[in-house]
């Protein structure tokens, strides 16, 4: 009686058979093309994220510097001209106003302060004196419109009102974005002509006790021409 051994026949078909090399390569590649839109994404979302927090940042800067602006220029008692925006000495990227006395900067003493635009450095500047201060960067443009009492464009400085301020910001790598805000001048004086007086009447001086009364107090007076006097 024979024993026969049977060997395990191994078919060499598509099921059994392993991964090639070029197969291999082909994962690698798709892999790597999924790893590299996915860095793409996540470059292009951390882009946005970083534009969108700067322009914010950007913008609530420039409210701020805005805000500073206002709370001072309603102290103002009136625009002072400048003879550099000639012939109203309106200027539309600066003013110059007038703070009283009583202000809660320099109680008692008042003050000459400028708001204006830097376009070199991209800044709105307050300046009193030689003293300069900056309220807010990456400022692409101010714009000022003086309006007389019945909101009408202001023609000279004495006629100013209100102050309607437009700022423009543009932080970097973003879209430009305008504040816009008006500001009265809560004491502004009016200068008043003088009242016209009458002509003073003559009155004759306080006679004391004693003293003799002129002869001619009680002088009657002259009768018109053609009239006889009375007796």
């Amino acid at each position: 009686m024979r024993n026969h051994l049977h060997w395990p026949h191994w078919r060499c078909d598509g099921a059994g058979r392993g991964a090639t090399l070029l197969e291999l390569m082909v994962a690698i590649s798709l892999v790597a093309m999924a790893a590299t839109g996915l860095f793409g994404l996540a470059r292009v979302t951390v882009r946005s994220v970083q534009l969108t927090e700067g322009r914010l940042e950007a913008q609530q800067a420039a409210r701020r510097g805005l805000e500073r602006v206002i709370e001072e220029l309603r102290w103002a008692a009136h625009v002072i001209g400048d003879p550099g925006c000639a012939p109203s000495g309106l200027c539309p990227d600066r003013v110059t106003v007038r703070i009283p006395t009583g202000n809660p900067y320099r109680l008692d003493q008042p003050y000459d302060v400028m708001f204006q635009y830097n376009p070199r450095q991209r800044e709105l500047e307050r300046r009193v004196g030689r003293g300069v201060n900056n309220l807010a960067s990456a400022v692409e443009g101010i714009e000022l419109t003086y309006l007389d009492a019945g909101g009408d464009p202001a023609t000279v400085p004495e006629r100013v009102v209100t102050i309607r301020i437009g700022l423009a910001v543009r932080p970097r790598g973003g879209p430009e974005a305008t504040l816009v805000s008006e500001v009265a001048l809560r004491n502004r004086r009016v200068s008043t002509p003088p009242t016209p007086t009458s002509t003073p009447v003559w009155r004759p001086s306080p006679r004391g006790i004693g003293d003799p009364i002129p002869a001619d107090r009680f002088t009657p007076p002259r009768a018109p021409p053609g009239r006889a006097q009375p007796r």
